[in-house]
């Protein structure tokens, strides 16, 4: 589709079923899979298949929901509006509440947000069938073994669809019918909402989209056809109503994700245990260790190996880096660093390139600077440590006086003593040092060597004597 005929669609996506099935206090379109909600989910595939309006038709208690607040406008490049279904009334209904939000569109994609698996490249094939057919409505159906609650798609002699029969309304020929609706349609908008307005409740009280297609061929209108596109893999068409759906859906849509990654030249040494958000990035011959996450909005550089057994989050890591055993959320990891074993970079930690943080050290809201090292057994938060810098195992910066954080500043190429306590607010100096289990307390200046409880200068001695040369 070309962007001005792209300007002619609205997507509206139901979701506003009750999902008492998934036996929770959370929505169902709130629930996760590989980084995204069911909603968030279906808004990227509607992005990514080019419907720029988005129209999401929400219960009073979805749309109160914070986070349901909180996703709606996230996705760029989409303008997405909520409309209220007051009552569970059916998705004819839903559909009708979302007629004003509408506004002038010409052409209406309907989305179901319990259904994650299906592609852009499927929504776009629905698109172009619609557009290019004239249909009135485009179904997408699949054929096979229907999963529960599926309707049969029903043709006359000619092969032209003549209804939808929901489930629950099947006689037994019709539920011997192969063919059944997915859930997807595109609609001409003028006919959808004369259409709708005029459908008669079932005798459950609700009124269903699928009645539309009957409607329409009775409506008048000649050129009120029904198009359909089948579903070329049945997978796309699972739809998520319990827990154990869920979790199918998730690992189908991760398996996914890591075959997409593959292909595109990062190797898994064992794909089945690796764990890869819908929204990661990762450079080429890039290495995932077994037992490795990679969450959220992590973008990994080119020729990292990362785990085995690690959790990134939110990350960026550079090229060549290498991260073992570790956990790391919000941080930036330069190119080359070395990460762990068993080390915590927690949010806002910056490690240059080059840098070495090694087993059993954590840093949180610190800056380490290009090729300085924290070997062992460390804790850094707050902190800025220079180029060339050397933490000794056991360092701790003293940041939290019980009220408040401060901060810790050590020089380029400046040497911390193993045990050091550096008690902040602290400077130590470039090229200075601290002696083994010092407790720093005052500024160090450049160049200049403290020890001791608390932490004094040492004198200067002689390299040849270890006489104090009284300078």
């Amino acid at each position: 589709m070309t962007s001005d005929s792209r300007n002619e669609w609205v997507g509206v996506i139901l979701a506003a079923g009750a999902g008492s099935r998934m036996r929770s206090s959370i929505p169902k379109p709130l629930h996760t899979l590989c980084g995204r909600t069911l909603l968030e989910q279906t808004m990227w595939i509607l992005h990514k298949a080019g419907i720029e309006r988005v129209v999401v038709v929400a219960s009073p208690t979805l749309a109160a929901d914070r986070r349901f607040l909180e996703i709606i406008g996230e996705v760029p490049g989409a303008l997405a509006t909520v409309a209220i279904q007051s009552e569970p009334r059916g998705t004819g209904d839903a559909l009708l509440s979302a007629s004003d939000a509408a506004g002038d569109a010409s052409h209406i994609l309907v989305a179901n947000a319990d259904m994650p698996l299906i592609t852009a490249e499927t929504v776009r094939t629905m698109l172009d069938t619609h557009t290019d057919s004239r249909a009135a409505i485009t179904l997408l159906t699949g054929k096979g073994s229907a999963p529960a609650g599926f309707g049969r798609v029903r043709r006359d002699a000619d092969g032209r669809v003549t209804e939808i029969v929901e489930e629950a309304d099947a006689d037994e020929a019709t539920l011997s019918v192969n063919e059944f609706n997915a859930g997807y349609y595109c609609m001409d908008a003028s006919l959808a909402w004369n259409v709708l307005v005029g459908l008669a409740p079932s005798p459950g009280g609700e009124i269903y989209i699928t009645d539309a297609v009957a409607a329409a061929q009775v409506s008048g209108n000649a050129e009120a056809t029904v198009e359909t596109v089948l579903a070329s893999d049945l997978s796309e068409v699972t739809g998520v109503n319990d827990r154990t759906e869920l979790a199918a859906a998730e690992a189908a849509l991760r398996a996914r994700i890591r075959r997409h990654w593959m292909i595109e030249g990062v190797t898994m040494i064992d794909p089945e245990t690796t764990y890869i958000d819908s929204s990661v990035v990762i450079g080429q011959d890039t290495t995932v260790r077994p037992n490795t996450h990679l969450l959220g909005s992590t973008t990994i550089g080119l020729g990292a190996v990362i785990g085995p057994g690690s959790v990134l989050k939110d990350t960026r890591v550079g090229d060549g880096a290498d991260i073992v055993s570790s956990h790391v959320e919000s941080a930036r990891i330069g190119e080359r660093a070395s990460i762990g074993p068993f080390s915590h970079l927690r949010p806002g930690a910056v490690i240059g390139s080059d840098v070495h943080v090694g087993n059993y050290a954590e840093v949180k809201n610190s800056v380490v600077g290009p090729g300085a090292k924290i070997g062992h057994f460390s804790y850094v938060g707050d902190a800025t440590i220079g180029a060339g810098a050397n933490i000794g195992a056991g360092t701790v910066t003293c940041n939290y006086d019980g009220d408040a954080k401060h901060q810790t500043y050590v020089g380029e190429n400046a040497f911390i003593g193993s045990g050091s306590m550096l008690v902040a607010p602290i400077s130590i100096g470039a090229g200075a040092s601290t002696g083994a289990g010092s407790v720093v307390t005052h500024d160090v200046p450049p160049g200049s060597r403290v020890a001791g409880v608390p932490a004094k200068p040492m004198p200067d001695t002689d390299v040849n004597t270890g006489q104090d040369t009284g300078i």
